[in-house]
Parts: structure tokens; sequence; C-alpha cells
């Protein structure tokens, strides 16, 4: 069945939604029980908002989000695999729990596709099992998936299909971040085998690494053992210079041998966003001395009217030539000739950085975030937007990477009674980047408790109700002596979401951000 006579065939509002009904889950089938009604699949963020299954909030919280399918999304079951991909591109755009993916450029989204690994499971199959990792994202191509969740009732314990996941929908997306543990069951529903697209953290990574390294300029590191100077390629461009340093790039590849790489034998500096002159004259000059070639993409008039300038000046004696190339004006002549009309020289401007900016904070974001995530280089933290405090398994993490997801470079640092904390914690400069994070000492025992299942130690003094009681009721202390500064947000009761806005509002009045809550802004760039 595909994705649009699926949705026409079980569409319901949310009103006419209702509890889960109960199954039994086995390796081999999930036997469904008549007594409850059925619950159709919505997202966990839509569950919180409705009043109407309010008793839900009781149950386990997914360690891992869920997006269904709905009627925009685009048609999946595909005869061909080249369909098949171009669909599961487009779920990959609208993924709206992973912003990042909307705002990557085209060529790395490809780079995701291919990395992506198609697979088919049978009736009953599992893609996660409860207290296994999760490291991997799976999009739904066809047929459906059966989320099943444990529901204690008294001293029983039965399993409910808590959601199911049809043609166009994801799961374990969080997964690609930080080490998560599945506390689902998640198997092929029905008699038909599913067809899922599969991508792993580490090639999620690979990709999001490498496009780092292409942010800060594409500088290559040179063995020790060259004794000669590397050529020297400097791309100039009044755009991110994406177009002119992927070009530069393909065309070092047809220079690779099996003896030397493309690395070892040239410097690749890249001047991004350049607007005047004095800008054009410096970066000539330079070129001049490193005898380095320039590929430039250029619309703007003034920096590409200073180009043109620098090519025509003669070459003094002892200088070196200056050495150029224009990727777009072959291209735009020939357009020009083409159409009969002349090129727009303001629409490359306009319609420049709006992505571009997007990505390149979500990027520098979220390999911030990853890199200083449970403490790690504090020696850093000056550079963070934010820093999260609180105690283990409270939440800091998940906070993090959402917010990383949104522009904001965040660390976090994880309390521990008897423990001292690193010296720039206390950091006077730091103390406006500060939010505390707090939870009530039943909510972090189940939460505790359940990671500690997984682990299989169903006992242990990390996870027990009065060593949580006494870390909350040290923790509150710590924070009068330690941060009287530093606002507290509870997080007990709070969604991911709800607690980000909470410190979106905090990091306004703080700073005086008056964009602090779009999607993208980030204080650091302001």
């Amino acid at each position: 069945m595909d994705l649009h006579s699926y949705v026409a065939a079980n569409s319901m509002t949310l009103a006419q939604r209702h509890l889960p009904r109960q199954v039994s889950c086995t390796p081999d089938r999930i036997q469904r029980r008549p007594s409850w009604k059925r619950f159709r699949a919505c997202s966990l963020s839509g569950l919180s908002s409705l009043s109407s299954l309010s008793s839900l909030r009781s149950l386990p919280v997914f360690l891992f989000t869920a997006k269904v399918f709905s009627k925009s999304r685009p048609k999946v079951c595909r005869k061909s695999i080249r369909d098949a991909r171009e669909a599961i591109r487009q779920c990959l755009r609208e993924n709206r729990t992973m912003p990042v993916l909307q705002a990557l450029p085209e060529d790395s989204l490809q780079q995701i596709l291919d990395k992506m690994t198609r697979m088919e499971l049978k009736p009953g199959e599992h893609i996660f099992r409860k207290g296994e990792p999760v490291d991997a994202v799976y999009v739904v191509e066809s047929g459906e998936l059966s989320v099943v969740k444990p529901l204690r009732q008294g001293e029983e314990e039965e399993a409910f299909e808590a959601t199911a996941l049809g043609p166009g929908s994801y799961i374990g997306e969080l997964g690609l971040f930080y080490d998560r543990t599945c506390m689902e069951d998640v198997c092929v529903r029905g008699e038909e085998t599913a067809a899922l697209w599969r991508l792993r953290r580490t090639d999620f990574f690979d990709i999001i690494d490498r496009l780092e390294e292409e942010i800060e300029g594409g500088e290559c590191q040179l063995p020790e053992i060259l004794d000669r100077e590397p050529a020297s390629v400097f791309v100039v461009s009044d755009g991110s210079g994406y177009s002119a340093g992927g070009a530069v790039n393909l065309a070092l590849k047809q220079f690779e041998n099996q003896e030397t790489k493309n690395c070892d034998t040239v410097s690749i500096t890249s001047f991004p966003y350049i607007r005047y002159k004095g800008e054009i004259q410096e970066v000539a000059k330079r070129a001049r001395q490193d005898n380095a070639l320039i590929v430039y993409t250029l619309m703007r008039k003034e920096p590409r009217q200073a180009m043109l300038e620098e090519l025509n000046t003669p070459v003094r004696e002892g200088e070196n030539p200056l050495r150029a190339v224009d990727l777009w004006e072959p291209l735009l002549a020939s357009m020009e000739d083409l159409l009969g009309i002349p090129r727009n020289t303001e629409v490359r401007a306009t319609m420049r950085s709006r992505l571009s900016e997007e990505c390149i904070n979500m990027v520098e974001a979220i390999e911030f975030t990853r890199k200083l995530d449970d403490g790690r280089q504090p020696e850093l933290w000056n550079e963070a937007d934010l820093i999260l405090i609180g105690l283990s398994r409270s939440g800091k993490t998940p906070l993090a990477f959402f917010l990383a997801q949104r522009g904001f470079k965040v660390a976090n640092y994880p309390v521990i009674p008897d423990e001292d904390p690193p010296e720039q914690l206390f950091d006077p400069s730091l103390q406006s980047k500060c939010v505390a994070l707090t939870i009530q000492a039943q909510r972090l025992h189940a939460v505790r408790s359940a990671r500690m299942s997984d682990y299989g130690s169903s006992k242990s003094t990390y996870s027990s109700l009065d060593n949580c009681r006494k870390e909350v009721n040290w923790l509150k202390t710590f924070y009068m002596r330690k941060g009287p500064r530093w606002p507290v947000i509870d997080t007990t009761n709070g969604g991911v979401e709800e607690t980000a806005a909470k410190v979106l509002k905090i990091l306004q009045r703080l700073k005086g951000v008056e964009k602090a809550t779009g999607q993208f802004a980030n204080p650091s760039i302001e």
C-alpha cells in the first residue's frame, strides 16, 4: 500500500484518536486485543498537547522520537529505486525534528543518500529491541512498523502498540547525535514486507565533519616530509564560496595518483562574503606573494570590478603575476547570448546567505555541542552561547542538541556531589551563559532506574530513590552557594521543546538578543 492510499484509508482527526489498544508482542507476530480502542500514530509532541490524552503522560517517555506520515508527505512506495531515493530525499528535507537536514546543501544531502542503506524486513522482524543502543535513523519506504511499549498493571506487565508508522515516517533520528538506549520494541507490522532506508550515526557525522572542514576553509594538513612549498588556491566569493570550493576540489581530483593526494600538494584558502575593493586588493596582494591561483565567483559590482582592475595591473619586477579564473563569467556570457537578456547582478547577492548561513550555524553548533558534551573541554566554554548545568540524567544532552539544531553552541556539565567542578564554571564572564536545571527526585529515580535496567542492573545506589533525594537536595544548596545568579528551570514535567523555549526567553532577557526566539537565531553571531 502506498502513502496516499494508506492515509486515505486511515485518516482521522486528533479528536478521533483514542487510547492505545493492548497487544502482546512476540518476535513472530503482534496479537491484537479488541478490548482497547485503536490509537493511530501521532507525534510525541502532539500527545502532550491533547487534553483528551492527558492520562498518557504517566507512560514511559520515548528515548527517541518518531514522526509519522501525513497527507503532505511525499509518496514513498515507488516502482524503482531511483524514484524511491528521490522520495526519501523529500522526507529528509521535511524532517522537522532535524532542521540541519533542511538546511544542508544539495551535495551534502546527496552524500547522505549515498550512505543510506536500503533494507527489506519480513513481518515480525525488529529494527530496535528494548535495551539496545539506537545509532541510526530509519525512513519507511513501504510497509508498516509497530512501536510496542510495556504497560504495567499491578504486578503484571503487558505490551501495547503505542504507535504505527507507515510510508514516509522516520524513527530513531536522535540516535544520530548521541548514545541512546531504546525503550521500546520496533518491528515490522502486519503481513507485508517493509522496505526501510537506514542512515548510521558514523556515516552522518563523516558528512558533517567534512562539511565543517569546508566551512573552516578546506585547508589541508601537509606532511612534514614534504620539503617544497605547496601549491596554493585562493577561493574568493561574495557568497559562501561553496560552489567555487566544490569546483576546485572536483578539479583537484583529476590530478590524484597512487603516490600523492591532492591535499599533499595543494593548499586551499577560502575568502567568503567579500564585499569591498579593499578586501580584493588584500587578497590579490597575498596571492602574488604566495604565487596562488585565484578561483572566484563575484556577482557584486564593486568586488568584481576591483578584481578585474587587479588583473590588469602591470607586473612589477620581482613580483609574481596574478593568476585568476572566473568560474561564472563564461557561463553567464553564454546564457546572455542564448536568452537575449542581460544578467541581474543583484540576484546572487539577495539570495546568497539565508540557507548557507543557517547551514553553517547549525553544523558548527552541532559539532561544538558534540565535542563539549558531558563536561568535556571546559577551556572552550567561553565560545559557548549557553552552558547547561544539572545532575546526571536530568535532560541536559537532549536539550543541548535540540538547541544546537537551532544554531546555538551549547556546553553542558553534570554536577556530582563531593566533586569539584572546573574553575571555568565560576568565571565571572561566563555567568550570563549558565542555566541551571532541576528535576524532582521521583522523576530522576524513574529515569535512572530505566537506564540501569537497560544495562542489566536492577538495583544500584546511583538510581535508588534515597540517593536521588540526597542529590536533589544537595543540588539546591549547590546552586545557592555557587550559582546564586543562575536562572533555574525544572525539567520534571516539561518536554524538550517546552524547556528550550524557556531557555531562549532567558537568553533574550540576559543578553538582550531580540532574535533569540527565532528558529535559527544565534546570539554568538549577533
